[in-house]
């Protein structure tokens, strides 16, 4: 069997299936080529190849609710199961044979049960007692995952499993006499401990740090504006990882006494060879933290006028980072060309808000959902960075005109607590404002018990991580519309669509997303008003055309 057209044909020729089972496995098959644009011919009829199709695939980008994609794709990989040449047995967790039905019958904890779930199912398929299992059956169970089943992640089940393991190993769960396994790191993080260097590098580093904080306003040598936390942060990161490539390159630690010695021309170019050879080639990564060393170089060490020319020289060779959009944003933009796109995103948060307020006893659950369309709502109308929507708080941000339902309501940002340091003022439109209060109301108290003003509390009662606000929004979006949006490609989209409204006109666009200088906003968005004037162009000779057809064939 080489296709999937071959597995429809023996699915319409197997005399064991009922008719109406093998007219229903037949329409899977059909609609999961449809969904996913290939001939069934074209698709290999295996596990590895159909992972990434499936992966591929948002159910709401093709009209299909979440339970129709999963009856397809479930009817697609018993297909593959029962005709392949590898069938695997699903057992229920009340199937499993002893003693893994005792083993997991132990089992309390709802991660531990979901985490072992499946590597219960194997070892207990291939007849692997619990003393036997080792680091070797753990990489039995991945391969039979990525071969045999449609699982996305294979190697993160895989993972997750072995963590799971060692926690029942911890946990001494009744009649779990097991061997823990080894669980390596899935972080590709070369940086040595700061303990390993020298003290006088850590002195160094620290007083550099300093500088660039601004501890010191008088420091004729500091930067013209003190830097952010979040850019010290990342500063460091630079620094301390270049040492490591540097030692990774073959230095000695004990060498790197100051920061000095990671400019030193040769073992520069060393660490950037090593670091070149780690990552495939000059990333745009390599390139910040390559300048961020050469700042160091020019600024800090102040060293020799031949040496920084040799440094700037090595630099130049990784190449430049591209001004601009990315393909890949520029790529997914092209969809709101779209207007049924268009439409899906612009009514998301109406349709979230809904969705959570038909629940007459809400959740945490329905307060997410009510919390997601706020802060699509907000990125809709006024398209803020990331950490600006985090930190939005009702009482410090949101200024009202006076008591009452109509009031005119100020959202208000000062400059302190903006990237560029332009302050952001907008009137909120009366919806957005309606929707807010709303959600403070009902849902908030769901989520925290903080009486506080912040629209996205975390747990511990300060902000939400931002990481967990991203991946809130990126879902909602995604399960929806079927639409991949991440937060700052809403400031994207709001650029295309004001070079829609008014083409050419970027001191608007300017003040709608806070650039510093009218040069950002052409160097992202020359073409989103191309695109637009090109579009305009066309209606006009289209209407040009009819009415000369119409006067000519008039006469």
């Amino acid at each position: 069997m080489r296709s999937l057209a071959d597995l429809l044909t023996r699915v319409l020729a197997d005399p064991a299936l009922p008719p109406q089972r093998a007219r229903d496995h037949a329409s899977s098959l059909r609609r999961f080529g449809g969904i996913v644009g290939r001939d069934l011919a074209a698709i290999p009829a295996s596990f590895d190849t159909l992972r990434p199709l499936i992966a591929s695939v948002h159910p709401a980008a093709h009209g299909l609710s979440l339970k129709r994609w999963q009856n397809i794709r479930s009817a697609v990989s018993t297909l593959l199961r029962h005709y392949g040449a590898t069938a695997t047995h699903r057992r229920l967790a009340c199937h499993l044979p002893e003693p893994w039905y005792s083993l997991r019958a132990a089992v309390t904890d709802p991660a531990m049960q979901r985490g072992l779930a499946r590597f219960l199912r194997y070892c207990a398929d291939h007849n692997i007692a619990p003393d036997a299992v080792s680091d070797a059956t753990f990489t039995a169970f991945a391969a039979s995952l990525a071969t045999g089943t449609l699982v996305a992640k294979p190697q993160r089940v895989e993972r997750m499993a072995r963590q799971q393991w060692n926690r029942a190993v911890a946990a001494a769960l009744p009649d779990w006499q097991i061997t823990p396994v080894p669980v390596t790191s899935n972080r590709d993080d070369y940086q040595l401990p700061l303990d390993r260097l020298p003290p006088s590098f850590a002195t160094d580093l620290a007083a550099w740090m300093r500088r660039l904080s601004g501890a010191d306003p008088l420091d004729e040598f500091g930067p013209a504006r003190p830097l952010r936390p979040s850019s010290l942060k990342t500063a460091r990161g630079h620094v301390l990882r270049f040492a490591a490539a540097v030692v990774h390159a073959g230095e000695d630690p004990q060498a790197l006494n100051t920061l000095a010695a990671l400019v030193v021309p040769e073992r520069f170019k060393g660490a950037l060879l090593w670091l070149m050879t780690r990552r495939g080639g000059a990333s745009p990564g390599l390139i910040e933290q390559a300048k961020c060393l050469l700042s160091v170089a020019r600024h800090w060490v102040q060293a020799p006028k031949a040496d920084l020319e040799r440094l700037d020289k090595l630099v130049a060779k990784l190449g430049s980072r591209r001004k601009g959009m990315t393909d890949k944003n520029r790529a997914r933009l092209r969809a709101f060309d779209d207007p049924k796109h268009l439409l899906a995103l612009l009514t998301l948060p109406e349709r979230l808000m809904d969705k959570a307020d038909r629940v007459a006893a809400p959740s945490r659950r329905e307060a997410l959902m009510a919390q997601t369309a706020v802060a699509v709502q907000i990125l809709l109308l006024v398209p803020l960075r990331r950490l600006n929507l985090l930190r939005l708080d009702v009482h410090r941000h949101l200024c009202r005109s006076r008591c009452g339902r109509h009031a005119v309501v100020h959202l208000v940002i000062p400059a302190e607590e903006t990237k560029t340091s332009q302050p952001i003022e907008a009137v909120l439109p009366e919806p957005l404002v309606r929707m807010i209060d709303h959600f403070m109301t009902r849902y908030r108290p769901l989520l925290t018990p903080d009486t506080g003003g912040l629209l996205f509390p975390g747990r511990d009662g300060g902000c939400k991580h931002i990481t967990a606000l991203t991946a809130q929004i990126e879902r909602a979006v995604r399960d929806h519309t079927g639409l991949v949006v991440n937060p700052h490609l809403f400031r994207h989209l709001a650029g295309k669509l004001s070079q829609q409204f008014d083409p050419g006109n970027y001191e608007l666009s300017r003040q709608l997303l806070g650039h510093r200088s009218t040069d950002t906003t052409v160097t992202y968005y020359t073409g989103q008003d191309t695109a637009a004037a090109v579009a305009r162009y066309d209606a006009n000779i289209l209407e040009r055309a009819r009415t000369l057809r119409s006067h000519v064939v008039g006469r």
